[in-house]
């Protein structure tokens, strides 16, 4: 039963993305695949991952800058950066999150791609701080990712 909302954000999404003025639009979107350091690397629940971040999301496109952004303990994988560029991120909650779900979309203009980050929260009276992340395709140097955040209770 708690497909169906998630299903209905998706619909909309894609029906939105791609706008009147974009003639030369095609394929208006193309739902990407993402992953985890979790699903690649046998990290354990990075959504308490800390580092040095903020409620901007950063794209991290090397080793270096990923060892230099982490904090503390927690897992530190070699990510193949030949493979993915990792986007993370922070968000204060007011409510106990139970899961995230991610959408990757690549939208009708070549250099845009946009990350909806959907936080499934749940009643408990904790305000977590929680940390989001994905391991995306390799983009270009040219290319920006945009993150869009929803909140489901």
């Amino acid at each position: 039963m708690k497909k169906y909302p998630f299903l209905l954000i998706l619909v909309f999404l894609i029906l939105t993305s791609c706008q009147k003025e974009d003639e030369d639009c095609i394929l208006p979107t193309v739902l990407l695949p993402v992953s985890s350091l979790e699903a690649e690397y046998s990290c354990e629940d990075t959504r308490y991952l800390r580092g040095k971040l903020s409620e901007e999301h950063m794209l991290i496109r090397s080793q270096e800058e990923f060892e230099e952004m982490l904090m503390g303990e927690g897992c530190r994988p070699a990510i193949d950066f030949s493979k993915y560029d990792l986007l993370l991120g922070n968000k204060q909650l007011t409510s106990g999150n139970t899961s995230i779900e991610y959408l990757l979309l690549h939208t009708c203009k070549d250099s845009e791609f946009l990350l909806h980050v959907i936080f499934h929260q749940n009643i408990t009276a904790e305000a977590p701080n929680i940390t989001y992340h994905r391991l995306i395709p390799k983009l270009q140097p040219n290319e920006s990712v945009k993150v869009e955040i929803l909140i489901n209770y």
